[in-house]
């Protein structure tokens, strides 16, 4: 069975109150993945983020939403969630992180020492922490959701989820390992789950590691809950510190426990003389991260009523081109409807522009690979998208060859027409969404032959653009309606703020420094926001503390430097690295820089330097990208350009899919001779694709550094083939003949024959 026409299921790993678990291979990425089906009602569900909603439509746009907040975190005690959506049968699922040849934490510090059961309590407690600072209760923990990985690394799982306690109560499940079994007594009483009931659970545990037995009868449901709400934990067989601790755990009422993760840490710890151990970072971005949307409802309705129209019936597709400078809120708006068409049903793809060009048709390699999944093209689109899906016949299952090769405008045509295909023969809705369009202008031509014919498609297009940097673009998209964010207003801003500190952000002097400092610039004002906690101790701590007059004196580039030194010393040249490799961070390159990078990964998440979007590491904005970038000095930059050069030829070695990228990355470390040799396939690869503009930039930018005949008429031939497909004749034909005389100095019959 395939979910999603992504994910095929191999093997049943378990099954709990929520869903089942399965192994499952990721067709698009190659890995495995734990893959986990929700069986139950959306409404029988309680989870952390979850708003009051009345409809199914609703419960299910919450869930989406919790799906995302899970989605983004990142601790390394905790099992990563990777994906989310809704399959075929519009049933929610996620995937997480498997965990090879995992036991449970009871399995595994079943014969440790006393030692290692404390690391294994103080690793979930971390854990806990970490979710319980992002306003997540767990809800659901016991130790099958507790594993421990091969190497001995705890992984909490299935966090946020569970079934309604009135839910789990009237389907009477039992069992040691069942949810019943570690739920607070409270919780039996009608109360809502809480930090006090996650931490009578880790009680539960606590003493089933040290005492070797569950502490309940459970001979029954009935005996079950009467015990669990009426009888006294017999601890005498534990040392007395640490039965004072686990009596404190299991305590009849929630009032009675610990306040804290961290509190119960601190009593572990002491109990048993043991030294506590590195914290990882301190996160306070659940708040800044996940903080409410605002200041952009009319737009945003403005995009939900065009999801409607396109899912109607028939289906009314439509264009959308958003613009704004960088850091106004322009992925957050179509994040916000990406959300809303996954609860509907419809299929999202996502492509981004790329500074410094990236591939050929960077912009549609993502989207291209996701659609073939859900629609198999004909025999010759496929092989005409090869040079776009490398791995194409892989993901169709067949050995699909090479397109037979056309010239200038009719290999273009020939690949927009492909392109415009796959999104004709697609049966489900589909939202596609580009991103940074001003660093994909080479890649337009098939937008704007999409723009053309949608309207009676099941097709929503949004688009997003920098418009001072691209202002044109409009005008290029005239086919695409405009809508232009602004910065945000004084209301938004004070919305803003109250959403990140609740009352505290509603103080004036609050809203004026925000409004001075940012100009209502919502990247601004999180990192002021950020910045102002970083000062007081915590985002409860600033309203205890005099506002200052200015943020630094160095302004917001001060702000920005301030969070990218979050990340320690010895992970900046990693840093430095996947700045100047691109937005996205490429996994490959990392494993090959150094064998250990998920540390690394964790530790830029903490900081916010770095994301995870839909599976996929990214900088958390590209200003910090940037900002990292302008910080290289001249010494590093050469350097920095060699080691990707180097790692992309070591990761990808075979065809010339690359070679555009490695031109720029070797011209900019300074060496003439690879980049003159990169320069010759990328123009044969632009030619390809039909980035003639691109190709004919390369040529003529490489022409001058070029030290020997032969290798110059070969150039000069290109660019002449580059200004034909471009239209421009007798350019063409001028470069022919220079080519042609070069080509006879050194009796070069090839040059001269293709010049003809």
């Amino acid at each position: 069975m395939i979910i999603s026409n992504r994910y095929r299921l191999i093997e049943k790993l378990g099954q709990g109150g929520v869903g089942v678990v399965f192994r499952a291979a990721d067709r698009l990425s190659g890995d495995f993945v734990a893959l986990k089906q929700l069986r139950v009602a959306v409404a029988d569900l309680d989870f952390a983020t979850r708003q009051a909603a009345t409809g199914l439509l609703d419960k299910n746009l919450a869930l989406a939403f919790e799906f995302r907040t899970l989605a983004g975190l990142r601790h390394p005690n905790v099992v990563s969630v990777l994906d989310y959506g809704f399959d075929q049968e519009h049933q929610p699922f996620f995937t997480m992180q498997l965990i090879e040849d995992a036991s449970t934490i009871l399995e595994y510090g079943q014969r440790a020492s006393l030692d290692v059961k404390v690391r294994l309590l103080v690793e979930m407690l971390q854990a806990l922490t970490y979710l319980h600072r992002r306003d997540i209760i767990h809800r659901d923990l016991k130790p099958s959701n507790v594993l421990i990985s091969a190497s001995g690394t705890l992984k909490m799982m299935d966090f946020g989820l569970a079934v309604s306690h009135s839910q789990t109560i009237s389907t009477g499940q039992t069992g040691i390992a069942g949810t019943l079994a570690y739920m607070a007594p409270e919780m039996f009483e009608g109360e809502n789950a809480s930090i006090q009931s996650d931490l009578f659970a880790i009680g539960i545990i606590s003493y089933e590691l040290f005492a070797g037995r569950y502490p309940f009868d459970s001979k029954s449901t009935a005996m079950l809950l009467h015990s669990i709400i009426n009888s006294t934990v017999d601890t005498t067989m534990l040392e007395p510190k640490l039965a004072a601790v686990v009596d404190k755990l299991l305590a009849k009422t929630a009032a009675g426990r610990y306040t804290s993760a961290p509190a119960v840490i601190d009593a572990l710890l002491e109990a048993t003389d043991q030294p506590r151990p590195q914290e990882s970072i301190s996160i306070r971005e659940s708040y800044l991260q996940a903080s409410e949307f605002v200041g952009r409802q009319q737009e945003l309705e403005t995009l939900k009523a065009a999801l409607e129209d396109m899912l109607s019936d028939p289906p009314r597709g439509s264009a959308w081109l958003i613009g704004g400078e960088s850091g106004v809120g322009k992925s957050r708006l179509v994040d916000e409807l990406r959300i809303r068409a996954l609860t509907r049903g419809a299929l999202v793809l996502r492509g981004q522009g790329v500074a410094g060009g990236g591939l050929p048709y960077q912009l549609w390699r993502g989207p291209l690979r996701r659609l073939v999944l859900h629609t198999e093209p004909g025999k010759t689109d496929a092989a005409v998208l090869k040079d776009l899906v490398p791995d194409i016949g892989t993901l169709l299952a067949y050995d699909v060859p090479d397109a037979v090769t056309l010239e200038g405008r009719e290999s273009q045509q020939r690949l927009v027409g492909a392109i415009v295909s796959m999104f004709q023969r697609i049966q489900q809705p589909v939202v596609l969404i580009l991103e940074d369009l001003q660093w994909a202008l080479d890649s337009l031509e098939p937008l704007k032959s999409l723009s053309n014919i949608l309207h009676d498609l099941p097709l929503l297009i949004v688009a997003n653009y920098r418009d001072d940097e691209s202002p044109e673009l409009p005008d290029l998209l005239n086919n695409l309606r405009a809508l232009k964010l602004e910065r945000l207003g004084d209301q938004a801003i004070e919305e803003l703020s109250a959403s990140m500190l609740g009352s505290i952000g509603k103080r004036i002097d609050l809203i004026e420094l925000l409004k001075r400092e940012t100009e209502g610039n919502v990247f601004f004002i999180v990192e002021v926001v950020r910045m102002l906690a970083e000062e007081a101790g915590g985002l409860d701590d600033i309203g205890r503390k005099s506002l200052p007059d200015r943020v630094f004196a160095g302004g917001m580039k001060e702000v920005i430097q301030r969070r990218l030194r979050r990340v320690p010393e010895w992970g900046q040249e990693l840093l430095k690295l996947s700045a100047v490799a691109g937005r996205e961070v490429d996994l490959k390159l990392l494993a090959h820089w150094t064998a250990d990078f998920e540390p690394w990964l964790t530790i830029c998440a903490n900081a916010a330097v770095l994301e995870v979007r839909e599976g996929r590491w990214r900088f958390a904005h590209d200003k910090l990208r940037e900002a990292l970038i302008a910080e290289l000095s001249p010494e590093e930059r050469p350097h920095l350009h060699e080691q990707i050069a180097t790692a992309i030829e070591a990761v990808y070695p075979h065809g010339d899919t690359w070679a555009v990228v490695l031109l720029e990355h070797w011209r900019q470390a300074g060496d003439p001779q690879r980049e003159i040799e990169y320069a010759l396939a990328a123009v044969n690869v632009l030619w390809s694709t039909s980035s003639l503009r691109e190709a004919a930039e390369i040529a003529a930018r490489t022409l001058p550094k070029i030290p020997d005949d032969s290798t110059r008429a070969v150039m000069l031939r290109q660019l002449g083939e580059v200004h034909f497909g471009l239209g421009n004749i007798e350019e063409a034909s001028e470069i022919f003949q220079q080519s042609m005389a070069l080509a006879r100095t050194i009796d070069d019959r090839l040059t001269i024959a293709l010049c003809l």
